[in-house]
């Protein structure tokens, strides 16, 4: 092997790649580097002038993939085997993704906010037995979480919460309509109980909440799924709020409980199942102060007739909120996991993406969080962590865990 070629495969590893001439063709995970500055082998062998250098966490020639470590089993959140001679069904506690908080005041314990689905009726019955709950570990951020209230009773779905700087008070956004108790499994049209995006707050983590206020009607194009993301920083303490919901439309708001104006609508999303179209969006704003979000993407569902595996994973990115927005048709992760006690396994279904990051102002992506069901599963489902990237090793040995 030719000694350039050797510097290439060593440039790969370390995450740089072969073509780029700016930052988005690193999707905005890394910098566009100039052969010339420290990089000089890549040039001289004649390959390109310039490659990508992956942020922590990404991979890829254009760092636009997930560096997804080895799972743990039994971690997360899985309580599927549950039975109670109350319930209707035999599917468990199941649940259906989350979100990860560390306590402020205790910095071993983790709050897990999540999907459950009430009297065993499982995924399949999510409206209306959705609700939400808080588990806790102390075992770090993967888990095992273990059951610790009741947050919100049905129906209620998909929780977003985070801490509000400009409000000193913890805000959980969500889904649903205060409803009557569930009396079977079933399965409830959104036209019954529609998609309406609520919030609530709370001056602790571990409550109380105050009443849900709708922010935004079900009357709304594409208003489910609420991926909200504060505009608060040191610079400008601001309590406007964006959030993004199904379609990665995003509205802005000037304050967390007030009036959501649509703000930009994504160019791609023109009809439901259309090559590019997604669900389940996660927002987040970098240490560079560019724009990303994850969310699941429906490409074996269109290409597949139906089938939900294993391409369920699409990065999206920009500069501004306003765009341009780019969206490489490539997974940026997939429902294919691989455990630490070396066995591979597809999964059915990963989708409902969040990400855990670190504190430290680097915004280095540890943990990914899914709702995943297992093949040949009609409707048990559990919440899935992942490592992403190394930093989470020393992340988790500086909490002792």
């Amino acid at each position: 092997m030719h000694v350039w070629d050797i510097i290439y495969l060593g440039l790969v590893a370390l995450g740089f790649s072969l073509a780029c001439d700016t930052d988005e063709d690193c999707s905005l995970n890394g910098l566009c580097i100039d052969g010339t500055e420290g990089h000089q082998a890549s040039e001289r062998s004649g390959i390109m002038s310039k490659t990508c250098q992956c942020d922590p966490g990404w991979f890829g020639e254009d760092c636009g993939r997930l560096d997804l470590a080895p799972a743990t089993r039994y971690t997360g959140y899985n309580y599927t085997n549950v039975t109670n001679p109350s319930y209707y069904g035999k599917y468990g506690n199941s649940s259906w993704g989350g979100q990860i908080l560390q306590d402020t005041t205790d910095p071993t314990l983790f709050h897990l906010f999540t999907s459950q689905f009430s009297y065993g009726c499982g995924l399949s019955g999510w409206r209306p037995h959705s609700f939400i709950i808080r588990a806790e570990s102390r075992n770090g951020p993967q888990g095992p979480y273990h059951f610790a209230e009741t947050v919100a009773p049905a129906f209620r779905h998909n929780p977003y919460v985070f801490f509000s700087p400009a409000d000193n008070k913890y805000l959980l956004y969500t889904i649903g309509v205060d409803a009557p108790k569930p009396e079977k499994c079933q399965s409830i049209s959104y036209t019954k109980w529609p998609n309406n995006i609520s919030v609530a707050s709370s001056d602790s983590i571990h409550g109380p909440w105050t009443p849900f206020q709708m922010i935004l009607s079900s009357d709304e194009p594409q208003s489910t799924n609420p991926a909200p993301w504060p505009l608060w920083s040191p610079e400008d303490p601001t309590s406007q709020v964006i959030m993004g919901v199904e379609g990665n439309a995003i509205f802005v708001s000037d304050r967390w409980n007030g009036e959501y104006k649509l703000m930009y609508t994504q160019r791609w999303n023109t009809s439901n199942y259309s090559p590019r179209w997604t669900e389940d969006p996660f927002f987040w704003r970098d240490k560079r102060g560019n724009w990303h979000t994850l969310t699941h993407w429906m490409i074996d569902l269109v290409e597949h007739d139906g089938q939900k595996w294993p391409r369920v994973g699409a990065h999206m990115y920009a500069r501004s909120l306003t765009g341009p927005w780019h969206f490489k048709l490539q997974e940026a992760f997939n429902s294919t996991i691989a455990y630490t006690d070396g066995s591979v396994v597809t999964l059915k279904r990963r989708e409902r993406p969040k990400v855990f990051f670190s504190d430290d102002g680097e915004m280095t992506p540890l943990y990914l969080i899914n709702g995943v069901q297992d093949m040949n599963e009609s409707s048990r489902s559990y919440t899935l962590i992942q490592p992403i990237g190394t930093a989470w090793k020393q992340y988790e040995e500086e909490l002792g865990v």
